[in-house]
């Protein structure tokens, strides 16, 4: 309605001055009119670099179907404008001359230690030292890295260059994963992924745990950026893609919901809001406390078409686990539309890992 009263306020000029734009206007008021009033069905699509906007969820705290929210790093033109420091020469490197009219050098030459990498060294010398298996026990949960491969990137808050470290380790009971780390010494940022390794499964995985005492509660948790996450005792669902790709605890997990809910839907938890909305609000966050403080049972699904996602057993042997369930199924064609697999082509791939046959026949 704003921009249609712009436009409107103009149209007596536009109609002297010129009058076949006037009518334009006046056609494509008449469509503006129908969107704000609902009488037709639009797309409205907010793009913000800042990521300051928001649109009210009527249905929250659960999902909106018509509601589609997705993050992006920002371009370094971007960047620019928002008024960060973006320094274009630290991609190809910065010539300065030498004082006293002495040889050049490039800054990318004088590189600093990799921060983050004195204290892994340190870990790595600790336990070449010590004889205990406790210490590598605590320093590496899982299998300890053989090589950590380091790459150069762009920190994603402030475009410097920075480096991204990486390494692949096999996690008991699950599969291969590559866990990649990034710190940028400019700004502080700091991020860490954990990227599926191998083929792509035949099957989705829905992961059910039964919490039921405080150990339950330390219980490690992958979940990927392709996994839901539901919690029917708080009617508590969240989409996939929400929260991207974390490793965490159950606790860790719904502290994270929870702060993240407050930092989205930050409105809703302010004075601005009626007063029946925000007690609602209240009362969805006390809710979740009450799964940490586990005044009654509550059950964890994780529904990850990919089979990404996975949840530490709190037996050796997997099976004898009674309180975490593991269900396959098939993907419907929308998860894997979206996905990206239906349009996926590994014909030529398997032609030529297929064996040739160089025998000749008469």
């Amino acid at each position: 309605m704003r921009a249609t009263d712009e436009l409107q306020a103009l149209q007596e000029e536009r109609k002297k001055v010129a009058p076949e734009t006037a009518g334009a206007i006046d056609q494509f008021l008449v469509k503006l009119r129908a969107c704000a009033t609902g009488e037709s069905c639009i797309t409205f699509i907010l793009d913000d670099p800042v990521g300051n906007s928001f649109i009210e969820n009527p249905f929250a705290p659960s999902s909106d179907p018509s509601l589609t929210i997705k993050f992006y790093e920002r371009t370094p033109e971007q960047q620019a404008s928002l008024g960060y420091l973006v320094d274009s020469a630290q991609a190809e490197g910065t010539h300065v001359d030498a004082p006293g009219g002495g040889e050049a050098v490039t800054t990318d030459q004088v590189r600093r230690e990799p921060h983050g990498s004195v204290g892994a060294t340190a870990g790595h010398r600790a336990i070449a030292q010590s004889n205990s298996a406790e210490i590598a026990e605590a320093l590496f949960r899982y299998t300890a890295p053989e090589e950590v491969m380091t790459f150069p990137s762009t920190c994603g808050a402030c475009a410097a260059s920075c480096e991204t470290r990486m390494f692949v380790t096999n996690i008991p009971y699950f599969q291969e994963v590559i866990v990649m780390a990034s710190t940028c010494d400019a700004c502080g940022y700091r991020n860490s992924e954990l990227k599926p390794g191998g083929r792509i499964p035949e099957k989705g995985k829905i992961i059910t745990l039964s919490v039921k005492n405080v150990n339950d509660l330390s219980r490690d948790v992958i979940k990927s950026d392709t996994a839901s996450v539901k919690v029917p005792e708080v009617d508590l669902e969240l989409a996939s893609g929400t929260l991207g790709g974390i490793v965490t605890t159950v606790e860790g997990l719904i502290t994270r919901i929870s702060e993240s809910l407050e930092r989205v839907h930050g409105f809703t938890f302010g004075d601005s809001l009626d007063e029946n909305s925000r007690s609602k609000w209240i009362d969805f966050k006390a809710r979740l406390n009450k799964l940490l403080s586990l005044e009654e049972p509550w059950t964890l699904i994780l529904d990850d078409a990919l089979a990404n996602s996975f949840v530490a057993p709190a037996t050796d042997d997997l099976k004898e686990d009674n309180q975490l369930a593991f269900e396959d199924y098939e993907r419907s064609w929308e998860q894997n539309e979206e996905l990206g697999l239906n349009d996926m082509d590994t014909s030529s791939a398997e032609v030529g890992d297929a064996p040739t046959n160089t025998s000749k026949t008469e």
